[in-house]
């Protein structure tokens, strides 16, 4: 099985600290995958301008940029969208998984194990309002499966636990779907002080920290799912994706803005 690759750009975003270095137009895209069947398979859910973790925050993001109407220019219907690869959870990959309610949702059991091993303030970077109720839609996956004929999904932590990739089989070759795979945000909670947070957490931040029913509420899931428990993989560098010398596409490359994919 072939796929199209189409790149779906959802906007720019901002965000700035205080102490940190602003990340400022950081592009932010969605993969929408066609198969030789006509399947539609989504990768990612883009970001919503009403969560964006910072203390200056601001965003571009036209209608045409939301998803549904995205998948409708390209001249496929939202509602045929049955399938959704998560690479990962946080707030810029989640915010538009309720627009496809009567998917199922692709995500690593290490990322939801994650969420009980965050450093102090990580929470921010995660909004369960996108995806809690839609915990039963949710396909665990266990490390490196094949999903589809031509399409794999490969665990590679890092990022966040259970951050995985997609590779796609196309006309012209393998692609690495890459989600955020080659950034790491660990620095980032160190480099503000216990006492920056504080005031975050008091003032501008305080809607980007969890309500206390959530843990428990995931914890709950997870046993019935019979995936509590420690991470099971270790973090894989990306140069060792980098190596075998696939193409490559980050869900922030700014090269999309430019070039298609397939």
């Amino acid at each position: 099985m072939q796929y199209a690759i189409h790149q779906i750009f959802n906007g720019y975003f901002n965000i700035m600290f205080k102490s940190v270095r602003p990340m400022e137009n950081i592009p932010c895209f969605v993969f929408l995958l066609v198969g030789e069947d006509g399947e539609l398979i989504l990768i990612d859910t883009g970001f919503s301008p009403e969560y964006i973790p910072g203390l200056i925050t601001s965003s571009q993001q036209e209608a045409e940029h939301k998803l549904p109407q995205a998948i409708r220019n390209l001249g496929y219907d939202p509602a045929e969208v049955k399938t959704v690869i998560m690479t990962h959870l946080h707030w810029d990959h989640t915010a538009g998984m309720q627009d496809f309610a009567a998917a199922r949702f692709y995500v690593q059991a290490d990322e939801f194990r994650g969420l009980f091993q965050l450093n102090p303030n990580e929470e921010t970077y995660f909004c369960p309002a996108h995806w809690l109720k839609l915990l039963p839609q949710i396909e665990v996956v266990e490390g490196d499966v094949e999903l589809r004929p031509g399409l794999q999904l490969i665990r590679t932590g890092g990022h966040t636990k259970g951050h995985q990739i997609v590779e796609a089989a196309t006309a012209s070759g393998p692609v690495l779907l890459a989600g955020d795979a080659p950034f790491n945000y660990d620095l980032l909670w160190k480099m503000i002080s216990p006492e920056g947070w504080q005031l975050f957490r008091e003032g501008p931040g305080a809607r980007f920290y969890w309500d206390q029913s959530i843990q428990p509420r995931l914890a709950a899931w997870m046993d019935e799912r019979k995936i509590s428990g420690p991470i099971e993989g270790e973090a894989i560098p990306w140069e060792h994706f980098k190596q075998n010398g696939r193409l490559a596409y980050t869900l922030h490359d700014p090269r999309l803005l430019k070039a298609k994919i397939s």
